[in-house]
């Protein structure tokens, strides 16, 4: 439902009902007044509807610009990667080393399969925002590790409010990285499926602001469906590893 915004020209219109109303009651025995206050109200509704769509257009307008650009600016960044796996494979053919090459070929070959798994997850909206995230974050890098053949959520309703929860937890990890220093920050994100429902594994390695409260944070990501686990990793001081278990319902 499209609301209003309380513009200044929406104001105005709104409030000129103001003059066929004050007619009624001056001339309460004519017969025009009530007509032009119908007629007057028609008229600011349908100027009220037509702005509303105008500024509704606007900001669809808005949104796309801005996908567009997300989009453009993603493909830059694998346009990149794969031009300096092009220049690194055509090195070692030149330097007649093809053991080099085929190892190159083969962490290529391992980079397209896993961004094919994140393209199919189940969730468009979870799988752009995984391609998309080094275009958006230079203070955390994100490892997606996917089982494979995974789909989350057996309806498009259960898929988006899993792929919420994703977003939303990485997110709370991700503006503590702003605030903090010390070593590099990694955030690896395991999604696997079993009979009873779905897994999430969390493990963040690197200090993180304001470590308190990132629990309560995580957990209210969740809004309810599913149950959240923390625990150190004992190799690292400085990582943690926190496990989401989201039950499939009945």
């Amino acid at each position: 439902m499209r609301l209003m915004t309380l513009t200044p020209l929406n104001i105005v219109a709104a409030s000129s009902l103001a003059l066929p109303i004050a007619a009624m009651f001056v001339w309460s025995g004519a017969w025009w007044p009530p007509v032009s206050f119908v007629l007057w109200g028609l008229a600011v509704g349908v100027y009220l509807a037509m702005a509303a769509s105008r500024r509704y257009d606007e900001r669809f307008d808005r949104m796309l610009d801005h996908a567009h650009a997300s989009a453009i600016q993603t493909l830059s960044h694998h346009r990149h990667d794969w031009m300096n796996d092009l220049q690194v494979l055509y090195g070692y053919l030149r330097l007649n080393k093809p053991d080099k090459a085929v190892d190159v070929v083969d962490r290529i070959r391992v980079r397209m399969e896993h961004d094919s798994r994140l393209s199919h997850i189940g969730n468009p909206k979870l799988s752009i925002y995984f391609l998309s995230f080094r275009t958006m974050c230079d203070t955390m890098r994100l490892e997606v590790v996917t089982e494979e053949g995974i789909q989350l959520g057996r309806t498009s309703d259960e898929a988006d409010r899993i792929a919420r929860a994703v977003i939303g937890m990485i997110n709370v990890i991700r503006v503590r990285t702003t605030h903090a220093s010390g070593e590099d920050k990694v955030l690896t994100v395991g999604l696997s499926q079993a009979a009873s429902g779905y897994r999430i594994d969390l493990k963040v390695t690197g200090e993180l602001a304001a470590e308190g409260s990132i629990i309560a944070e995580l957990a209210q990501c969740l809004d309810g469906i599913g149950q959240l686990a923390d625990r150190p990793v004992e190799d690292k001081e400085s990582a943690r590893t926190m496990s989401v278990h989201i039950p499939l319902p009945a």
